[in-house]
């Protein structure tokens, strides 16, 4: 039996909000579907956990400028907890960190859930992120008057 694979899978739709913020999000998480396109998941899994971190860390990192050093020395799931002051976005991204570190380690935790709902969890996070930039944005727009 014969298989053919793309030979350049079609990269992931990530908002101009969320690239802004985060491009090194962008890149891994593209990495991460290649290699899941090519029937890599073990290894795609492992991408998209590295780069929900990206994601997440850097979002942070905007709302709390002068807290950078200490964003990027916490663990992912503290960082969630103390930075994420937004609830969509917290529920979504802790979740996803639960199951991106199932990804990530010998020992799975979440057993009945895959590298599907991982990026499901990532997708939400992305939209609630992109959601918060662009309310932020008309919101500092419309005072002006």
């Amino acid at each position: 039996m014969r298989s053919t694979f793309p030979s350049s899978p079609v990269a992931p739709s990530i908002p101009d909000e969320v690239a802004k913020i985060s491009p090194q999000f962008v890149q891994i998480f593209t990495q991460a579907s290649k290699a899941e396109a090519f029937g890599l998941g073990e290894v795609a899994g492992v991408g998209y956990r590295k780069a929900l971190e990206y994601l997440v860390k850097d979002y942070c990192v905007t709302k709390s400028p002068d807290k950078e050093d200490d964003v990027k020395k916490r663990p992912l799931g503290q960082v969630v907890d103390v930075y994420v002051d937004n609830e969509n976005i917290k529920q979504r991204a802790k979740r996803a960190v639960w199951l991106g570190n199932d990804e990530t380690h010998y020992v799975r935790t979440w057993i009945d859930k895959d590298i599907k709902d991982l990026k499901l969890l990532i997708k939400l996070t992305v939209g609630w992120i992109e959601h918060a930039i662009i309310t932020e944005l008309l919101i500092a727009d419309m005072q002006k008057q």
